[in-house]
């Protein structure tokens, strides 16, 4: 008994060790929990868009599992809805992967905002947030993930719940998509940039004023470039212009209240 004693006593850490993975994997699962239940209202946009984009896949000559698939890979709906556009088109595959690809580059700025905050150092972890990042994801991952004890968990329950959805929508949709007619002249594809200026939007607080300055720039930022014929560059550099004005409002407001204060 007193070896036994011993050895448990030289050793405190032993049994601390053996339960520590219990109760952080029981953290882990309450975190994607919450994330699963933010996500929700992400998944009632996705339904009908995700839908939406399937039957105007099918419609521009995609069969149902092209149109699955697409949504399992890209797993972007602004580019999947171009690329539809361009398919019925007839572009080349090159012109294709370039649009998609310069029209999805908005995420590095979401991923650059995100990654110092999730506590996650491991280069596939991060590479799996990258992928099921998406604006409503961003948006609502901007909001609260500050408020979580376990950032990462509750953010891959956010984007399983993104992706989720959207994936089965879009698989429905190409699935009932022969039977639904002149679909894609609804304008449906604008229901993504809707419904993340929504989620945005509530955000803002007091800081509704410069949110409105910011928007006011971007969209002119968009506006001259799509004017110059860089109709690719649109998003990007409206992303990239009105950010830094973002910013420089930030730092001047807090420079400004800084001596007040």
């Amino acid at each position: 008994m007193e070896r036994g004693a011993e050895r448990s006593e030289g050793r405190p850490g032993a049994w601390s060790a053996l339960r520590r993975p219990a109760w952080a994997e029981a953290e882990a699962t309450r975190a994607f929990a919450r994330g699963l239940w933010a996500g929700l209202p992400i998944v009632a946009g996705y339904l009908p868009i995700g839908l939406a984009f399937g039957v105007v896949a099918v419609q521009a000559g995609l069969t149902p599992a092209e149109a699955l698939a697409m949504s399992l890979v890209v797993f972007a709906g602004s580019a999947q809805f171009a690329a539809a556009g361009m398919v019925a088109a007839g572009a080349a595959p090159a012109a294709l992967v370039a649009t998609t690809f310069l029209i999805n580059l908005r995420h590095v700025l979401f991923g650059a905002a995100l990654a110092p905050r999730l506590g996650e150092r491991r280069w596939g972890r991060l590479a799996v947030a990258a992928f099921g990042l998406t604006d409503e994801v961003f948006a609502v991952a901007q909001a609260t993930l500050d408020r979580v004890p376990r950032p990462w968990p509750y953010l891959m329950g956010l984007e399983v719940a993104a992706y989720g959805s959207w994936c089965a929508a879009s698989w429905l949709g190409a699935a009932i998509g022969g039977a639904l007619e002149g679909l894609g002249a609804w304008g449906l594809d604008y229901a993504l940039p809707a419904m993340f200026l929504a989620l945005i939007a509530l955000q803002l607080g007091d800081r509704a004023g410069r949110g409105l300055v910011v928007a006011a720039v971007a969209a002119g930022v968009s506006l001259a470039v799509g004017a110059l014929g860089w109709t690719h560059w649109r998003v990007l550099a409206a992303a990239l212009v009105g950010s830094a004005v973002g910013v420089g409002m930030e730092r001047c407001a807090s420079r400004c209240s800084g001596p007040s204060s």
